[in-house]
């Protein structure tokens, strides 16, 4: 039997003497012990060697193992043991799945399905034979399940549910997903995300502006990735009082219209404003994440928003991250700092990886920029990253003598990484104009503030 290291402490104890091996035997779910299987544990010739009290693990990460399912499939017929799941599959388990896997499993609380393949075969509504009372956990990455609806209602304990990368066969329409979540009172992370922008819902399908939202009382985190009509369809159905952090995605598009998302983050405890910043421009996405801390000058967010875009070009990157940014605004009136990073790995530290990034070189117009920067009114602290100084310093020449207030009035720490001498001079008439106002610009050459 193959055994996770945490979990074969009692393992030398049953072969001390018998007595031990009694005690141990007949208080499995007290001492918390488990049978864990992989594609190569022998179930058919050991499973039944341990008390039938002992709960099973099946887990396995190498879907590609020549005989990686028939030990699983023999495993997954003790439906009745069965108290986890973790597997990385192929469509031919897949398909083995929905035929096995048509009980009930009265003590299975986590259920971990991940596909790599793209085309995978629908999961069956008989699936789970339609209800698992103690399931906790439900992540289908990959995995088509569009009578996912049916089946969440009749699982009350769920604290977490997962369901991404959702090919075009797996849809579940912003409505019936708002209706399946509204019965997971103890629901405490969604996470939903599609794999292209199909999943965009039927325009004569939007929710009434008198729409009663249904309640999720104890969600903290909700993750999205897709297309902004859905997440605009879905949060218009919802209230989350709880809720301390958002994460969403969105499709590449021209316009972004999200006034429901904007008046579902009003109804959260989540802070009218935040007070730092971050804009992460890297080589296929762009994404803004703004937090609050709590208590105020603590080490860790308390209450995070993060919005993104999967787009290769900056001068699509920095009209889209403008364009949120003015929709959103409320809610970056207090902002004081701010960090733009140009690569995937840009951290706090000035640490930046070797990403290869096209020529940025005049891919976007200064008034670009300025717009981007218009929402940063309370602004005082922020740092330019090497690969966007000399664009941002040029576009900050604007700002000079009548439109030198224009944007980032509060701006009193601009900081550069050294050695940065072309970004030093294109910034200096900004620096100038400033100088000779009443809200001087004092200029760092560091990599950390």
């Amino acid at each position: 039997m193959s055994l996770n290291f945490s979990l074969r402490w009692w393992h030398a104890l049953v072969h001390v003497c018998r007595r031990w091996r009694y005690i141990v035997f007949e208080s499995p779910l007290r001492l918390h012990l488990r049978l864990q299987c992989n594609a190569n544990t022998p179930v058919k010739k050991t499973l039944n060697v341990w008390p039938r009290a002992f709960p099973i693990l099946i887990v396995e990460s190498r879907p590609r193992l020549p005989l990686s399912g028939a030990n699983i499939i023999a495993a997954l017929k003790h439906h009745d043991r069965v108290y986890e799941i973790d597997l990385s599959i192929t469509n031919t388990l897949l398909k083995r799945l929905n035929k096995v896997m048509k009980k009930p499993y009265p003590v299975l609380t986590r259920l971990y399905l991940h596909i790599r393949k793209s085309a995978a075969p629908v999961l069956r509504d008989t699936f789970l034979g339609g209800s698992s009372p103690c399931l906790k956990y439900l992540h289908l990455i990959g995995i088509p399940f569009p009578a996912l609806p049916k089946l969440l209602p009749f699982h009350h304990d769920l604290v977490e549910v997962d369901y991404r990368n959702i090919p075009n066969t797996g849809y579940i329409s912003p409505e019936a997903m708002a209706t399946a979540l509204s019965a997971l009172t103890k629901l405490k992370v969604v996470r939903i995300g599609f794999e292209s922008p199909a999943s965009r819902p039927d325009p004569g399908n939007r929710p009434p502006s008198s729409l009663t939202r249904i309640v999720l009382p104890a969600l903290t985190r909700f993750g999205f990735h897709g297309a902004s009509e859905y997440f605009e369809d879905l949060v218009a159905r919802i209230d989350t009082p709880a809720i301390i952090s958002v994460d969403t995605w969105f499709f590449n598009q021209l316009d972004f219209d999200i006034p429901h998302f904007v008046q579902f983050i009003g109804r959260t405890q989540i802070p009218r404003s935040f007070e730092e910043a971050k804009l992460y421009f890297e080589e296929r996405n762009v994404y803004i994440h703004v937090g609050h801390r709590d208590p105020p000058g603590g080490k860790r967010f308390r209450f995070t928003l993060s919005i993104g875009i999967s787009c290769h070009e900056l001068d699509w990157q920095v009209p889209f991250v403008a364009q949120i940014c003015s929709k959103i605004s409320p809610f970056l009136s207090n902002v004081e700092r701010l960090l733009i990073t140009a690569s995937a790995s840009d951290s706090d530290d000035g640490s930046t990886s070797n990403v290869a990034f096209p020529d940025w070189e005049d891919f976007v117009d200064n008034p670009q920029w300025l717009e981007l920067f218009h929402a940063f009114s309370a602004l005082q602290h922020m740092r330019i990253p090497p690969r966007l100084g000399e664009l941002i310093a040029s576009a900050l020449q604007e700002l000079t003598e009548e439109r030198v207030m224009d944007a980032l009035p509060m701006l009193r720490h601009l900081y550069l990484p050294p050695p940065s001498e072309s970004t030093q001079q294109a910034i200096q008439p900004f620096i100038s104009s400033r100088q000779h106002s009443s809200c001087p610009v004092t200029v760092y050459l560091t990599e950390m503030y």
